[in-house]
């Protein structure tokens, strides 16, 4: 071995050896990252229920270091969340977890939800269980906490199946029955579905729907969607 090869290693060496001594670096200083404790998540007022498609998830070895994530949305009394470009909307049901949808100008009217400001979930749990059923109208997607809606959010974990899962609603006036657009994720989306978020009424949004392949339900109760959390 020459010299400049020798050189060479020995540097590696001192390298591996000193790497994290001299510029330690302390996740714990960022808020965004915190260990889960038994009692650090605000969201665990009842027991997480099970995973639909634990088959979808990371391998559950690594589940453990999924960081925790400091949010001020991790509020359990949020109705909506303004950001810079969207309104998230929340429901509470009394049987747990939470209902989450990202709405548009639509979805907001069709809550009767105020645009003026933000809105806090109702005290009384009968009146919040109705609001969860008109929320599941507008395609919300059910989570067991806002934990783990954050950390699929950023990337820290896969979504099941069913949280991937997109439906479109659109309600007739008339009152009878629901048409159904169902995409296994963001990913079948049309390239130009957007659009749909710029229907100024519900027969708008139903002539795009149709366009798309949108099924008619004469039953609303038949689809299985809006019968599950």
């Amino acid at each position: 071995m020459g010299f400049s090869s020798m050189l060479v290693a020995i540097l590696l060496g001192l390298c591996r050896q000193t790497i994290g001594r001299v510029l330690p670096i302390n996740i714990d200083r960022f808020l965004i990252f915190q260990r889960r404790g038994a009692m650090d998540d605000p969201q665990d007022l009842d027991d997480p229920q099970d995973l639909d498609d634990t088959s979808d998830l990371d391998d559950p070895s690594d589940q453990e270091f999924i960081p925790y994530i400091t949010n001020p949305s991790l509020s359990a009394t949020d109705r909506t969340v303004f950001g810079t470009r969207k309104c998230t909307v929340f429901g509470y049901p009394s049987t747990g977890g939470v209902l989450i949808k990202e709405a548009d100008l639509l979805d907001i009217h069709f809550l009767s939800l105020p645009l003026s400001h933000a809105l806090q979930r109702s005290s009384s749990t009968d009146e919040e269980d109705r609001f969860c059923n008109l929320l599941r109208r507008t395609g919300a997607t059910f989570w067991p906490n806002k934990q783990d809606w954050l950390q699929v959010q950023v990337g820290f974990r896969k979504g099941t199946k069913e949280q991937k899962k997109i439906m479109v609603y659109g309600w007739p006036t008339d009152g009878v029955g629901v048409w159904v657009l169902r995409f296994k994720s963001i990913k079948q989306l049309p390239n130009d579905f957007g659009r749909i978020r710029f229907a100024m009424n519900m027969e708008q949004k139903i002539q795009i729907m149709r366009e798309y392949g949108a099924v008619f339900v004469e039953d609303a109760t038949q689809v299985e969607e809006l019968n599950t959390i």
